[in-house]
């Protein structure tokens, strides 16, 4: 049996990073790790599934909308300890993905929504793994 909280192994995730113009699609985490905090649309890959396929159900299921895989855009390691355990180990591979639909919030997302790219960079509210994607594609 696996748990997401003190795991023995790391976990796998992916998240999609949509953009429109001069915003950026981001949803309200509705656990932790981060509960509250705004993040891209994602979560973790079940066992048979491809990435590719992982990444575009977390962003159907959360927002709602359809998408395309462009690329790998980035990866991230997520470890949160608690005194010397270790509460949450996440390796997270973030995808460019080119979205269409109708935006609607679902899932385990509190809030989903487009926000402007500075906005986001400047928020406290949002997390730090997502302004370190977006510095780095944003140049």
């Amino acid at each position: 049996m696996s748990t997401r909280k003190y795991p023995r192994y790391a976990i796998v995730g992916v998240g999609a990073v949509v953009f429109k113009g001069d915003k950026v699609l981001l949803v309200k985490r509705g656990r932790d790790p981060g509960k509250g905090l705004w993040s891209f649309p994602g979560g973790v890959v079940n066992a048979g599934e491809t990435l590719r396929d992982a990444v575009l159900r977390e962003l159907y299921e959360e927002t709602g909308l359809r998408g395309n895989v462009l690329k790998l855009v980035q990866v991230e390691e997520v470890i949160v300890r608690e005194n010397r355990t270790v509460k949450y180990h996440y390796v997270v591979l973030y995808y460019l993905v080119e979205a269409s639909g109708f935006l609607r919030q679902g899932g385990d997302a509190e809030e989903v929504k487009w926000i402007k790219i500075e906005e986001a960079l400047a928020s406290s509210r949002v997390s730090s793994v997502v302004k370190r994607v977006l510095r780095r594609l944003v140049k």
